[in-house]
């Protein structure tokens, strides 16, 4: 995998979830091509998340599978 360089953290949906737990999706700058990109659920890695990029902002790989995890997420 290559280095993650975008963190999407999905809140509100896990009913079973620990205080501060969350769904989050790591990914490089082109996930669906290269498979880079991890999907997890815990404590995001906050030591390691840099400045917040806006949706609009972040490449169209990335995306797209955010919204196709938001949509499983759901059941959309």
């Amino acid at each position: 995998m290559t280095a993650e360089r975008y963190t999407a953290v999905f809140t509100g949906h896990l009913s079973l979830k620990k205080p501060g737990e969350y769904l989050y999706l790591r990914m490089d700058g082109a996930p669906l091509g290269s498979g880079g990109y991890t999907v997890s659920r815990g404590r995001p890695p906050y030591n390691k998340l840099g400045s917040e990029v806006e949706f609009g902002d972040l490449p169209e790989g990335c995306k797209s599978l955010v919204i196709d995890t938001y949509r499983k997420v759901w059941d959309l």
